[in-house]
């Protein structure tokens, strides 16, 4: 689940999809080729962007509470743990008990987390009691849908820089 949310993981793809665009329209496939290595060279710059904002954080407050397991590539990519959630489920359609919600909220004070990190596409309303509770923010990200186009997260380059700059700002 939420395997986009590591860019590198994305070049892999738009490599696949021009390969397979040209083998079905071979006229097209240097088109598709040319695009596909245009594309890999901004989700490279990305992938080097979001390390040196990353490095902005220090290590031991890089510590992700989620609203659900959502960030497990993202973390795994740029050095962070994804030490907690709310639903420790990879939907949000499950539901946390009262012994879930009171194990986290310790875990937060214990850990020092700053912030929840909740999908836009969420109920917010679980997170926002817990950090009422426990003092940390409520910090709104993309994870599993784009914004809309007058939106921050527009585009998946977008989406990336958008995530990242709230986290870096939440965790610093």
């Amino acid at each position: 689940p939420h395997i986009w949310l590591d860019p590198i993981n994305v070049i892999t793809w738009t490599n696949r999809i021009a390969s397979a665009l040209g083998e079905v329209d071979p006229q097209n496939a240097e088109f598709y080729r040319k695009n596909a290595e245009d594309y890999a060279k901004k989700l490279q710059a990305l992938d080097a962007w979001i390390r040196e904002m990353v490095e902005k954080i220090p290590p031991e407050r890089r510590k992700l509470i989620v609203d659900h397991m959502a960030l497990g590539y993202f973390a795994e990519r740029y050095g962070f743990k994804q030490i907690g959630a709310i639903t420790p489920s990879i939907t949000t359609l499950a539901e946390p008990s009262a012994k879930d919600i009171a194990e986290l909220m310790e875990l937060i004070r214990k850990e020092g987390v700053p912030a929840i990190f909740v999908s836009a596409s969420a109920n917010p309303k679980a997170a926002e009691r817990i950090a009422q509770d426990t003092g940390v923010k409520v910090v709104t990200l993309y994870l599993g849908s784009l914004s809309g186009p007058q939106g921050p997260a527009s585009s998946y380059l977008d989406l990336m820089r958008y995530n990242v700059s709230a986290i870096t700002e939440a965790l610093k």
